[in-house]
């Protein structure tokens, strides 16, 4: 793929300054910055990752425990230890 860019003053100044401290062509340069990029990128979808596994799902609960979490905490707590 080809690729056609113009840059403003300061993205030509970073463009150079990185050139210059790698001694990599403009090619070499973009290519390592999609590279970055990309892993950045992947390492931001940790919930796929969990879905892929099957870790996300795995459990099973009452349908409505993040709204009657309290009361059913309470009453486990009650048959565990007979406390009222």
């Amino acid at each position: 793929m080809r690729i056609n860019a113009r840059l403003d003053e300061e993205y030509t100044h970073k463009l150079t300054y990185i050139q210059q401290q790698t001694d990599q062509e403009v090619t070499d340069v973009i290519k390592t910055a999609i590279d970055l990029y990309y892993k950045q990128l992947q390492q931001h979808k940790p919930l796929d990752f969990l879905t892929q596994t099957g870790f996300i799902g795995c459990g099973q609960a009452d349908a409505n425990l993040s709204t009657n979490y309290k009361s059913i905490l309470t009453d486990n707590l009650k048959d565990k230890y007979g406390h009222s």
